[in-house]
């Protein structure tokens, strides 16, 4: 590909990246696709260095994924890859385009596929100098959640801790990233039974976002349920009914935008209560909750 006419795909990127930070995605796609149909055309002619296609694909293909189109988002990084393998391309840009790959299969349910993507996304992320540690640490949080999903503990607590040291090197401990991986951690240890290291971490979580979002944030609220489930499996009774009260209160009062969550937590709190014999208060509980329900679908 000539210099110039390299020039002109450079040129349409930059246009289309413009549109989106102007918020016009409709625009921006359009400008997207004929940089990667003037690249195609261009590589297909000259059969030279497909960089600048690679960098159209992937565009394309991060705007075809905000707008929730999996499968033609999945063939322009597919595309993107195979170039991207004949050519000099950046290793922090195969990495990007990679994880984005990864993330694909991962939200669409092909884990097989996207756990070795991810693998290798970070050792490149790892690579690069300096190490680009947030996106990393973002892929080794998805890797956690799908070893998690599979039953592989120790993989999952490797990844889900090694993205807690790099985002809190980075962003320091009061983060809401931060807080999200102390979360992942504590459902992972909820989930394999160990329910003083599930607190611990929990109660970290909920430490972080109080000081990050205030005392109302829905999050706070979710943060509480899951420090609450611990907190019974360690006996602790009275402080787990506290939290689910807690929990209860702020998603309330943001039933509206929270109605699934809400609904999981008060139904938890019901059979918690049931379970220790107070049967009037669960009932009271479920009551309201069901006619809260009912408010927000209406």
């Amino acid at each position: 590909m000539s210099q110039e006419k390299a020039h002109i795909v450079r040129v349409l990127l930059e246009r289309a990246r413009n549109l989106i930070e102007e918020e016009k995605p409709a625009d921006a796609m359009r400008v997207a696709q004929t940089a990667v149909e003037t690249a195609r055309r261009q590589v297909s002619e000259d059969s030279a260095n497909p960089l600048e296609l690679v960098s159209a694909l992937e565009l394309l293909g991060d705007l075809c994924r905000e707008q929730g189109d999996f499968p033609t988002t999945e063939g322009y990084y597919i595309e993107a890859l195979g170039y991207a393998e004949t050519c000099d391309t950046p290793p922090d840009q195969l990495a990007r385009i990679k994880s984005s790959l990864a993330s694909v299969y991962d939200f669409t349910g092909y884990t097989d596929n996207a756990v070795p993507l991810y693998e290798e996304a970070i050792a490149l992320f790892e690579r690069v100098d300096p190490p680009l540690e947030l996106d990393a640490a973002n892929a080794r949080n998805n890797l956690g959640m799908i070893y998690k999903d599979i039953n592989d503990f120790d993989r999952a607590e490797a990844n889900y801790s090694r993205a807690l040291e790099m985002l809190e090197r980075h962003y320091g401990r009061e983060h809401d990233e931060v807080a999200a991986v102390y979360n992942n951690l504590g459902g992972l240890y909820y989930h394999v039974g160990l329910s003083a290291q599930s607190r611990e971490m929990h109660a970290h979580a909920l430490e972080i976002r109080r000081k990050v979002y205030g005392t109302d944030h829905p999050d706070v609220g979710q943060s509480c349920s899951n420090l609450a489930a611990a907190l019974h499996e360690l006996g602790e009774l009275k402080e787990s009914i506290k939290n689910f009260e807690e929990a209860l209160r702020i998603l309330e009062s943001n039933v509206g935008q929270e109605v699934e969550r809400f609904a999981i937590v008060s139904d938890n709190f019901v059979t918690l209560l049931r379970a220790h014999g107070k049967l009037k208060r669960a009932a009271t509980i479920e009551k309201r909750a069901q006619k809260l329900l009912r408010k927000a679908a209406s």
